[in-house]
């Protein structure tokens, strides 16, 4: 069994300028609040930051990192059996995945487990957003950046000239969102040309759909690039309803023509721990740890200088709840 991590960048920031603020002390001081406070309900679901490594048990001995372990709740729940029998049990607990996540603030960095059931990036960042103080002058926000490959939006942005997009869809997924923000602020065109055809295409009973836009040999009437580029940016690559976002344009950077999948290649991912069966919380972020170290080479650990130039001089806040008032007892 393997396990796909995914590359951040990350950041505190106030006012909209990025900090020097250390997202361990951030970390340190969400971990410290009551059970009970650090479980958030939003419109993603449930979630809580339930585990952390103590930096004495970090395999690499840098005090500043953080192995934490982010529990996203499910609402629907197998059932508990025994193979070749009929015997069905329901699970009184809650049922819960857990997604592994190592932040190196040293880079400004954090690697966050892909994890099928449990919580994705924008998840986590919504989550730690919630003990961040927003009123007045204090407006705090932690930001994960997705750190992008040579075939990645900055490329296809720089290019002026997509030839075509090709969008597969399963249409089995669980997963029903599309888009990056909420679907009242899409693009009206972006919203009519995906969600209304995906909504078509369940209503008639398909389960895979592909939609292609194209010009074909028609050159002296190329598409619309700004609106591509718009349809392209709402799209939430993470939604396991995308099987591919294929994009076929003319590279600035290699000086021809190319295809790219900016599901599967436009952000920075590696496949680690592919003889390690363990799935275990511990396992998985000291995994994670040793590849970054020890085999990756630090990679990407200069990313960061490309979103910030000078850090605002900052003191940590007061990290407590901040969606909604709290009565401590």
């Amino acid at each position: 069994m393997s396990t796909t991590i995914q590359f951040f960048n990350c950041f505190l920031s106030k006012n909209g300028i990025k900090t020097n603020v250390s997202v361990s002390d951030f970390l340190d001081g969400v971990i410290s609040l009551d059970e009970g406070i650090r479980y958030v309900e939003n419109d993603y679901g449930a979630f809580s930051l339930l585990e952390m490594l103590p930096p004495t048990s970090n395999p690499n001995n840098n005090q500043l990192d953080r192995i934490v372990g982010f529990a996203s709740y499910r609402d629907k729940k197998p059932f508990l059996g025994s193979r070749g029998t009929d015997q069905r049990q329901e699970i009184s607990g809650d049922i819960l995945a857990l997604t592994t996540c190592l932040f190196i603030p040293t880079y400004h960095l954090a690697i966050i487990e892909y994890n099928h059931f449990g919580a994705r990036p924008k998840h986590i960042e919504k989550y730690l957003n919630t003990f961040l103080p927003k009123h007045n002058n204090e407006n705090w926000y932690f930001e994960l950046t997705p750190i992008e490959t040579q075939a990645s939006f900055t490329d296809i942005r720089q290019s002026g000239d997509i030839r075509s997009i090709e969008i597969s869809l399963d249409l089995l997924s669980n997963q029903t969102h599309l888009f990056r923000e909420d679907q009242s602020e899409i693009n009206s065109i972006t919203y009519r040309i995906l969600n209304d055809s995906v909504e078509v295409y369940r209503q008639i009973g398909a389960n895979i759909a592909t939609l292609k836009l194209g010009q074909g040999r028609h050159r002296s009437n190329p598409m619309d690039f700004e609106a591509l580029i718009n349809l392209l940016e709402v799209l939430d690559t993470e939604s396991d309803t995308f099987a591919s976002i294929k994009v076929k344009y003319f590279s600035p950077t290699s000086q021809k023509v190319t295809t790219v999948d900016l599901k599967n290649e436009g952000y920075l991912k590696k496949v680690i721990m592919e003889e390690e069966n363990s799935t275990a919380f511990e396992s998985v972020g000291i995994g994670i740890s040793e590849y970054y170290y020890e085999q990756s080479n630090r990679l990407a650990s200069q990313e960061w200088r490309k979103h910030v130039s000078e850090f605002e001089y900052g003191n940590l806040p007061i990290i407590d709840r901040y969606d909604k008032l709290v009565t401590h007892e």
